[in-house]
């Protein structure tokens, strides 16, 4: 179980195929995004054809830089990669990510064949090697990032990622939705560290309190079998498993030259693992915000309270899918409602679909949902918003609406998800973003369905269950 915190907090970086040309796929992926986001280290560019980059200094071999350097990044066509390693040995190197692609990937013997070159050299000298046709590291803590654009906060979600557009999704859909992460790797061909050593690190760094992972392909079987259980029994790991069927796993073999296993041999794994699954990116951020922002439920009831008759329908059906469970609300508080929900146009069962002058009177739809929120028949409560009724009356209207709930959720005792419903309808998803906010602020998740949140919530239900037992 190697020791890989050199890897995600280097002292020094030298990016070898650093250009003089800002646009250069070297200086956009590494080297602008490291001064952007203000890495506190040493940058040393490499490049023997020029003697400084974007104000820094450059260097024409690693041999030539006055220390020995914690992190390479190889921007070089892959046949001049096994010459850098060696390089890399004799400047006494400790890690090179490999973003140079043309490996086993493309499924030619010569790529096929420097691979095996680097791993020997690898396998001699210590050096460790992440790729190859990979982007890295991403830790905000250490000043490293694959995204200069986000914020520089960090969370308590790690991230493995055999694909550099997913990790690169990950950390700018989750920045959205006010999830950052802790560290992520993209870790592309996985010929010397893999899935196996990201895992087992993970699970007992102590920043990392969510483990989410894309894998496509896995390099040592019964090694990441016992590094993904017991990743799973000391944290909640998010799986998304990409080529699981035919095409998926010809598309793998072409990506990262890994082998993919069938849909079933993946599913009885993660079941015998304790392994949470997901089926994309969307749904591995509303997993990891609810495990971020929610108390574990104590059971699987779940209250719902919001307007529209179709909406509710459709809530309590989303819920049940999700093997949640939507009990009616008992006699006594359904009396208790109608002293403020008059008959016409309500539904007061569970989901409750609460009277247009209730919903638009945010102390009373907040009292509303409070209510339910205190009956001991229900474990978890879900508000639905709708942005796209709100149009009309503007965006004051539904900032009113989600202060009065978030300073309703934040006198119960049970986990609350809120649900703001905008129909993909390009003005009410604006106005959903803009005000999302100060929920996510004060620690409430928020999705775009309820079909999303009950997912979610199932995941965080599951896994303490799961514990229990």
């Amino acid at each position: 179980m190697p020791d890989l915190d050199f890897v995600f907090s280097p002292r020094s970086i030298a990016i070898v195929g650093a250009s003089s040309n800002p646009d250069s796929r070297a200086n956009q992926n590494f080297l602008q995004p490291l001064l952007d986001f203000g890495y506190p280290g040493r940058i040393y560019p490499v490049n023997p054809y020029i003697t400084e980059v974007m104000g820094l200094k450059a260097y024409a071999n690693m041999q030539d830089i006055p220390e020995p350097v914690d992190y390479v990044i190889c921007g070089i066509p892959a046949p001049l990669t096994p010459g850098l390693i060696q390089d890399c040995v004799a400047a006494r190197a400790r890690v090179v990510n490999i973003y140079s692609a043309g490996f086993s990937e493309t499924g030619e013997e010569e790529g096929i064949r420097l691979e095996r070159e680097l791993l020997r050299i690898s396998r001699q000298s210590g050096v460790r090697l992440i790729g190859p046709n990979c982007l890295g590291i991403h830790c905000p803590t250490a000043g490293m990032t694959l995204e200069s654009s986000i914020p520089k906060e960090s969370g308590s979600t790690s991230f493995l990622s055999q694909s550099g557009g997913n990790a690169r999704e990950l950390i700018l859909s989750g920045a959205e939705r006010g999830i950052f992460l802790n560290k992520l790797v993209s870790y592309g061909n996985a010929l010397d560290l893999n899935e196996a050593d990201f895992l087992e690190y993970f699970a007992r760094d102590e920043g990392t309190r969510i483990i989410a992972a894309y894998i496509e392909g896995i390099k040592q079987p019964q090694r990441f079998v016992q590094a993904l259980r017991e990743a799973s029994v000391a944290k909640p790991v998010i799986v998304l498993k990409g080529g699981k069927t035919e095409a998926g796993t010809g598309a793998v073999n072409s990506h990262t030259g890994s082998l993919s296993g069938s849909k079933e041999t993946w599913d009885t794994l993660c079941r015998q693992t304790g392994a949470m699954q997901v089926h994309d990116l969307e749904e591995m951020v509303d997993a990891i915000m609810a495990f971020s922002c929610l108390k574990p439920p104590r059971g699987r009831r779940i209250g719902i309270v919001g307007i529209g008759g179709g909406a509710s329908v459709q809530a309590a059906d989303d819920c049940e899918n999700a093997h949640l469970l939507v009990p009616a609300l008992p006699p006594e508080l359904r009396q208790e409602l109608r002293r403020f929900n008059p008959p016409a146009g309500t539904g007061l069962r569970n989901p409750v679909d609460a009277a247009a002058d209730v919903y638009w009177d945010p102390a009373s739809f907040a009292k509303t949902a409070e209510m339910i929120a205190r009956w001991d028949g229900v474990d978890v409560l879900c508000v639905m918003l709708s942005p796209t009724a709100t149009l009309r009356r503007g965006i004051e209207t539904l900032r009113g609406q989600l202060e009065a709930v978030v300073e309703m959720g934040q006198r119960i005792d049970k986990p609350l998800v809120l649900v703001l419903r905008t129909g993909s309808i390009a003005k009410a998803e604006n106005m959903a973003r803009e005000t999302e906010g100060q929920c996510l602020k004060a620690g409430f998740p928020v999705y775009r369905s309820c079909d999303r949140a009950a997912k979610a919530i199932n995941h965080l239900i599951s896994y303490h269950e799961r514990r229990i037992l």
